[in-house]
């Protein structure tokens, strides 16, 4: 992936194109669900608004695609280091240390409260 692709900008226009689009895939599947049969239409006329139908959905279906896969994109980029910003991750050993202080006063309480209930005959 080139570095113009991981701007957040060109992330953000990815994400508003994709979203466009299928909108304008949905909208034109609705018009052309809700357009009338017109009383002498043939079969052609039938043949070709479901052969639109199928490439509007088809479009549709693209569009959800690109979206999966900016997805896929940025969660990559979120675990393997390039969203994040500068110092960030750097403190990971802090969060080590509070969990084990967090651990030591559970352990504690549940010690105290387990000395200071009456114990059953």
């Amino acid at each position: 992936m080139e570095g113009a692709q991981r701007t957040t900008s060109s992330l953000i226009d990815r994400e508003g194109n994709a979203i466009a689009e299928m909108l304008k895939r949905f909208h034109n599947l609705v018009r052309l669900a809700a357009t009338p049969v017109e009383d002498g239409a043939t079969k052609e006329v039938a043949a070709a608004q479901a052969f639109q139908m199928n490439a509007e959905s088809a479009a549709l279906v693209r569009g959800a695609e690109e979206l999966l896969q900016l997805t896929r994109e940025l969660k990559e980029m979120w675990l393997f280091g390039p969203l994040r910003g500068i110092k960030e991750g750097e403190g990971e050993g802090k969060m080590d240390e509070d969990s084990v202080k967090v651990g030591e006063m559970v352990e504690a309480l549940l010690k105290k409260t387990s000395e200071g209930s009456p114990k059953s005959s």
